[in-house]
């Protein structure tokens, strides 16, 4: 019978004292002033080293879990690779539990999704708001109802609510260091018209990269995609590639847009990354089997995952009324491919 893992074994793995791990396993961390980052990494060791599985907290008090137990997330639309992985790292988290875990779109029926928004209470016991399904007038009443709710990928302003996300700031120093090092000085940001922004706001993207990158020239394509058939129209992208003011990267804040810019490239015969660098500030699937394989920002996901399902866990149990609310920010990685001229 494998050992059981106690606090100890992860404190001394993380180099840490066992009170601290342990205010961090029993979700104490933040209201003692620990750093989210510190807290991360205690339950990634914990996660890694099977803490969680050996808890078994299906075993609480009854009283605990609410007769349906069922809870739900609210998605913009199923178009993003990071909802898939998400979504089943949420599932696998709150059935350990003995929570049956579901995804609503907004793009569905719009008759059925009305009904669930009407009927969220009787239908769920907590929900996960996903980026821009975290709207203003819902987060109010949500909020108004005390009904327990947690926003990810997504800053609330004006509200104290429970939420996470990936660090932003942290994402625009990675790539803009990294294109320091490279030596580009003319960029283009990419992104699909009529579309709404990416993980990446623009206007901070832009000016971490002028406050890194001095005598930086850059400039926002918003190009006209049908990201369901592949089509993109090619004409800002080429005029943008032309001398004498030919751009050197195109920095993408859409990952669906790069699959249909590479396709458009090659088919114009412009070298990737020999004529123009590609990077992308999301990660979208296969991008380490593209030819090149992409540059790119990749969200920790799974410690994205874990940290939802614990936040909204702990506010179902407190049917909406926990006293602290937390913002935590989770650590993004610069994976580097030959797209950007690195390799």
């Amino acid at each position: 019978m494998a050992k059981r893992v106690k606090v100890k074994d992860i404190a001394e793995k993380c180099g840490l004292s066992n009170t601290l791990v342990s205010l961090v396993l029993n979700d104490k961390a933040s209201r003692h002033g620990i750093k989210p980052l510190t807290q991360e990494k205690v339950l990634l060791m914990a996660r890694k080293m099977g803490y969680f599985q050996d808890q078994q907290p299906i075993q609480e008090k009854s009283d605990d879990i609410p007769p349906r137990s069922i809870v739900g997330m609210i998605i913009p639309d199923f178009n993003n690779q990071f909802l898939f992985e998400t979504g089943s790292l949420l599932d696998k988290a709150f059935s350990s539990i003995g929570i049956t875990f579901s995804m609503v779109s907004e793009n569905e029926n719009e008759q059925r999704f009305t009904l669930i928004m009407n009927d969220l209470k009787k239908l769920y016991n907590g929900v996960i708001l996903y980026g821009n399904a975290a709207g203003d007038s819902l987060v109010r009443k949500l909020k108004a109802a005390n009904y327990p709710f947690v926003v990810l990928e997504k800053k609330i302003d004006g509200h104290r609510v429970n939420e996470i996300g990936t660090n932003i700031p942290e994402a625009c120093k990675l790539v803009a260091d990294h294109i320091l090092a490279l030596g580009y000085k003319k960029i283009a940001l990419v992104a699909q018209k009529y579309a709404p922004d990416g993980l990446v706001r623009p206007g901070l993207l832009i000016d971490t990269l002028h406050n890194t990158i001095p005598g930086l020239s850059t400039s926002r394509l918003q190009v006209r995609a049908n990201l369901m058939t592949g089509e993109i129209d090619p004409d800002e992208i080429i005029d943008a590639l032309l001398p004498p003011d030919a751009v050197q990267l195109l920095l993408v804040e859409n990952s669906a847009m790069v699959y249909p810019l590479i396709s458009l490239l090659k088919m114009k015969n412009i070298r990737v990354p020999a004529d123009v660098a590609i990077i992308a500030m999301d990660e979208g699937s296969g991008f380490s089997l593209l030819d090149p394989p992409v540059t790119r920002i990749r969200r920790n996901t799974p410690a994205l995952a874990l940290k939802t399902s614990q936040m909204l866990w702990t506010e179902v149990k407190n049917k909406g009324k926990s006293k602290y609310k937390r913002s935590v920010t989770v650590s993004p990685e610069l994976i580097i491919g030959r797209s950007c001229g690195a390799i």
